[in-house]
């Protein structure tokens, strides 16, 4: 199906309809907190259908709407997480529990952010070949070895408090 595109940017949501929206919405809601992709449910379930490709402007709203569920039902540990933090920080006491997990927070959030700024116009163009369903589909393959590879490695040796730059 030929992608909608609103200044070089993929919105094929546009011509999805509320019914197809909130199915996918509720996709991404049960499939975000499972360790499978909800990126790739958000172009494969739609391409199975018949459906308009939503782009990935929708993913990104779509992800950002997921985001803001889990800060909202986490927000007493979010919270206390920031706080204990800065407390920590501001004694200079870095061997903190809570100063060590939001570290490990921020230091796994970087390559993601480096990935994305640099990768933003063609992964947001309009009929991007990294929406391509054999694309999506040969990741989520190649992530699924990673991911049983790890777990394998890592047993579950250590605790977060273990953990070490």
């Amino acid at each position: 199906m030929a992608g909608t595109c609103t200044q070089g940017i993929d919105t094929g949501f546009a011509t999805l309809g509320y019914t197809k929206v909130a199915i996918l919405g509720v996709l991404q809601g049960i499939t975000e907190l499972l360790p499978i992709s909800s990126t790739a449910h958000m172009r494969l379930v739609p391409a199975f259908l018949g459906w308009q490709d939503p782009g990935s402007a929708f993913s990104a709203a779509m992800q950002l709407a997921a985001l803001a569920a889990v800060v909202s039902y986490f927000w007493r540990d979010v919270r206390a997480l920031t706080l204990d933090s800065v407390a920590a920080m501001a004694r200079g006491e870095f061997e903190d529990r809570s100063f060590r997990f939001a570290s490990w927070i921020v230091l796994a959030t970087i390559p993601i952010g480096i990935a994305g700024l640099l990768g933003s116009k063609f992964l947001n163009a309009c009929n991007s070949p990294i929406r391509a369903v054999t694309v999506i589909g040969w990741v989520c393959v190649a992530m699924a070895l990673l991911l049983g590879a790890a777990e394998i490695y890592a047993r579950h040796r250590r605790t977060i408090g273990e953990a070490r730059f």
